[in-house]
């Protein structure tokens, strides 16, 4: 294609650009989605295995609820300092670290000998995968125009409850027939640093013009519309001032505080309180993360289209509450699985939209450290609700609905400004 691309684009001139023989930068997605799945594995074969762990007796139970909550707020810390050197080195230096350092904390996690051990591990594994979420969205700001921000965000979401789902009946599966827990921290290790350090090492890069598998017409159409976003001498000083950004941070952290309770305790809760057999909760396990998958597909198309972020994650976090509300209530072990799965699964609604929202609120020179200011502050506030939660499901639970409505409104408020 020889036309010079002006700044704005027809529709006509778009589709055009759209249908070039290269479109390499959702290849790239599927990466940032393969990444955050191995990420979410490495982090969630835990709830599988942990109840095995203390059954052994290598570690207590108090333990492993202290080392979930420690995770959270280690990788929430990473997050703050891992998005800051990505603006700073470049989120293909810092993956390469980060993948490195958390893959090899897995493998430290299925040789764990002691409830000070496992804690320890857990930490040092926070600490390394922190790093890589603010990497996406800078990634995402860099690689895709702002229409298209959300369904980018979307590939890579995926590997967030995609993770969950391969983890309950793999890692089950895994256990029970090598017959030790250790075997999927051994396998996803290896995976990590076999697989995926090399492939981001030679396919991704920072930015789409230092890639040779992106054509000109696909960097152009790439660049097309970059008066959509903040103006680029924004500051985050400036950005941390308005209150839009504690809003998005409650809104964010409402229905993260129910997604990790969930995430690190279900297995537990329908062990001890439902009185579930492991097969079982390895299936209700999955339920929510496939639901989620749903939800994101769906919010990802339609906030695309509408350009309306803030509102779908308003209802999606009011609707987990609700969710988790009643299906806490309920007796019926089918009908209380579903609303709490449903509850889970509005993660799928909020995840596409919180990030593009930030993706637009934040410049590209420092939208790595504004997601890592966001994810980072959102995990440490999120693991005190999981550690209430591992320590009474009976105070956990209204701890994180009430958190979650209040959440809601947040969003509701920033979708009246305008987000």
């Amino acid at each position: 294609m020889t036309r010079v691309v002006k700044k704005h684009l027809s529709l006509h001139e778009r589709a055009e650009l759209e249908s070039a023989p290269k479109n390499f930068r959702w290849w790239f997605a599927v990466i940032l989605w393969l990444l955050l799945l191995i990420s979410y594995i490495d982090r969630t074969n835990i709830s599988i295995a942990g109840p095995f762990i203390v059954k052994d007796g290598v570690a207590t139970a108090a333990a492993l609820a202290l080392g979930n909550s420690l995770f959270l707020i280690m990788y929430g810390v990473s997050n703050i300092f891992g998005g800051y050197l990505s603006d700073k080195y470049g989120a293909q230096k810092i993956a390469l670290v980060a993948l490195t350092w958390w893959s090899v904390m897995t493998l430290f996690t299925g040789f764990v000998w002691s409830s000070l051990s496992l804690v320890f591990s857990r930490v040092l594994l926070g600490l390394g995968e922190g790093m890589h979420w603010p990497l996406n969205s800078k990634w995402v700001k860099e690689w895709f125009p702002a229409h298209e921000r959300a369904r980018a965000n979307m590939f890579w979401n995926f590997g967030l409850s995609m993770g969950p789902i391969i983890t309950g009946p793999l890692v089950t599966w895994m256990i029970l027939s090598s017959g030790t827990w250790k075997t999927p921290f051994i396998v996803f290790a290896v995976l990590g640093l076999v697989v995926m350090v090399p492939l981001i090492f030679f396919v991704v890069k920072d930015k789409p013009s230092e890639s040779r598998f992106v054509s000109k017409e696909e960097l152009a159409y790439i660049q097309s519309n970059k008066e959509v976003d903040v103006s680029e001498s924004a500051t985050i000083t400036q950005v941390l001032r308005k209150t839009d950004f504690w809003l998005l941070l409650i809104n964010w952290s409402g229905m993260a505080t129910i997604f990790y309770g969930i995430l690190f305790w279900l297995p537990s809760y329908l062990i001890e309180v439902r009185h579930l057999s492991v097969n079982m909760t390895g299936f209700w396990y999955m339920l929510p993360y496939i639901l989620m998958t749903f939800c994101i597909i769906g919010t990802s198309f339609l906030s695309d289209k509408l350009m309306k972020r803030a509102i779908f994650a308003a209802v999606g976090t009011l609707v987990a509450g609700l969710g988790l509300l009643v299906g806490t209530l309920v007796d019926n072990i089918v009908l209380a699985m579903i609303l709490i799965s449903i509850s889970s699964a509005m993660n799928g609604v909020i995840l596409p939209t919180i990030w593009s929202t930030l993706q637009r609120m934040f410049p590209s020179e420092s939208v790595g450290a504004g997601a890592g200011l966001l994810n980072g502050l959102e995990n440490i506030i999120s693991a005190i609700g999981t550690f209430i939660l591992g320590v009474s499901f009976t105070i956990g639970f209204p701890y994180l609905i009430i958190f979650a409505l209040v959440g809601g409104l947040s969003g509701l408020i920033l979708a009246k400004r305008g987000y």
